[in-house]
């Protein structure tokens, strides 16, 4: 038997993507708005590399194959959500493995009518001709750029001027606001996410690497049901978390050191973006557990401010004085409170930002201003708070006691009519991180291997 490219849409997800497509239709108009599949790349050798839709087309469509456009017009009087998708084809399945086609599309995923490819040429000039607007992403490496752009173009001549719009701006306003099934799917992630950093405590020990660890701890967020990670993740022992994007994952775990792991995996394409940092031989020094303790300090109480009607800009204040005044009882700091808040002086050991948009994409898409004002937080929105404390090695004018320390806190916040909901479930007071470091025995994987593994 012919194997079959099943999605298995519950009701309640096709419900979900028809109001997320009636809600764009309703912001276009009398428009008419196309948006295309993300590119199949070609991998090594010419092996064909991983494929990840794109996430606004995903957020539309629900359809993971690439090579589709879907098209959606308001005023239709009978095909107000089209999609344009590949005719099943036995030699690209042979090699790719089984495609959707267009009778299964039309049956799982919703759309009035679904067309094959070939019919875009035709389609869309008869579909143009009552447009106020088109509204489509114009990048010219973008799926089928080379098709669109004359037939659009040639329209907006015939037209006298139709407006051509960016249809993500559109897109992205909606993807904000989270509807039920992505606040479950970002939960079910931020779920195996903290279960995994859990592990990777469980399993740290001094001698092991920061790949095997890393190894550890992508396993099991793929065991747990993840497809795929969130971002490379960031596995950085000592000094090296005080480079903020870490990635290289190849020193070894000293005794003394500090871990950073920043890591999230996906559930439905909705990603968790997890911080942890803990004491490699289970122990906090002294320094080690003030400086984290201040980090901490500063996570909970801009988690604890988040409610409608708070500007961003109010919780990156609230979490840099919660560090500023910290450094300065510390002594790293030297001056007054208010000369370092003026000065920014803080900003040298917490250089980014407290946080960002979190859902498909694990810097998450919306505008943080509108018309230049910055706009309030408000139910549904889901963000990342993540203060850190990054003391560079050799760091002028900073006892040597305390250089090479690099702490980040992290957690996924969903934004609720009463306050906020914290998604992350991973252990983070130092009391509990030091009674799970190191617990896991490594021993039942090295005897599986055949050798040690450090």
């Amino acid at each position: 038997m012919k194997p079959e490219c099943r999605l298995d849409l519950s009701d309640k997800q096709r419900n979900i993507l028809r109001k997320r497509r009636e809600a764009l239709m309703q912001s276009i108009g009398n428009g008419i708005a196309l948006v295309v599949s993300a590119k199949a790349n070609s991998g090594p050798a010419g092996y064909r590399a991983a494929f990840r839709q794109d996430s606004d087309f995903m957020y539309l469509t629900g359809c993971p194959e690439t090579d589709s456009l879907a098209v959606f017009i308001p005023q239709h009087p009978q095909h107000k959500s089209i999609l344009f998708i590949r005719e099943s084809d036995p030699l690209t399945e042979l090699w790719n493995g089984p495609m959707l086609g267009v009778s299964a599309a039309q049956e799982q995923l919703g759309f009035d009518i679904v067309l094959p490819l070939s019919e875009i040429e035709k389609k869309i000039p008869e579909w143009l001709t009552h447009a106020d607007s088109i509204y489509w992403d114009a990048a010219p490496e973008l799926e089928f750029y080379d098709v669109l752009r004359p037939i659009l173009q040639g329209s907006r001549l015939r037209r006298n001027g139709a407006e051509i719009l960016n249809v993500r701006d559109v897109i992205h306003e909606l993807r904000l606001f989270k509807d039920e099934l992505e606040i479950e799917s970002l939960q079910r992630a931020n779920d195996i996410a903290s279960r995994a950093h859990e592990l990777a405590m469980r399993a740290t020990r001094p001698g092991l690497s920061e790949f095997q660890i890393q190894a550890l701890l992508e396993m099991s967020m793929r065991y747990a049901g993840s497809s795929q990670l969130g971002y490379p993740s960031i596995v950085a022992a000592g000094a090296n978390a005080c480079c903020l994007h870490y990635n290289i994952n190849n020193s070894r775990l000293a005794e003394g050191d500090l871990l950073l792991i920043d890591a999230g995996c996906e559930s439905n394409f909705y990603t968790a973006d997890i911080t942890r940092t803990w004491p490699v031989n289970g122990k906090f020094s002294d320094e080690q557990k003030a400086i984290y303790e201040l980090v901490l300090e500063s996570q909970l109480k801009s988690i604890d401010a988040i409610r409608p009607g708070v500007k961003l800009t109010e919780l990156n204040d609230l979490a840099g004085k919660v560090l500023a005044e910290g450094l300065i009882h510390l002594g790293i700091i030297k001056t007054s409170l208010e000369e370092t808040l003026e000065k920014k002086t803080h900003k040298e050991f917490f250089p980014h930002g407290l946080g960002h948009w979190l859902g498909l994409d694990v810097h998450d898409v919306g505008r943080y201003r509108i018309k230049n004002i910055e706009r309030l937080l408000e139910p549904g929105m889901c963000m990342t708070v993540e203060p850190g404390i990054y003391i560079q090695p050799g760091m002028a004018n900073v006892d040597a006691r305390w250089h090479g320390i690099g702490i980040r806190i992290e957690d996924n916040i969903l934004v609720t009519a009463q306050g906020s909901r914290n998604l992350t479930t991973c252990v983070k007071s130092t009391n509990d991180l030091e009674a799970l470091v190191g617990t896991l025995s490594t021993a039942p994987l090295r005897d599986a291997l055949g050798f040690d593994l450090v």
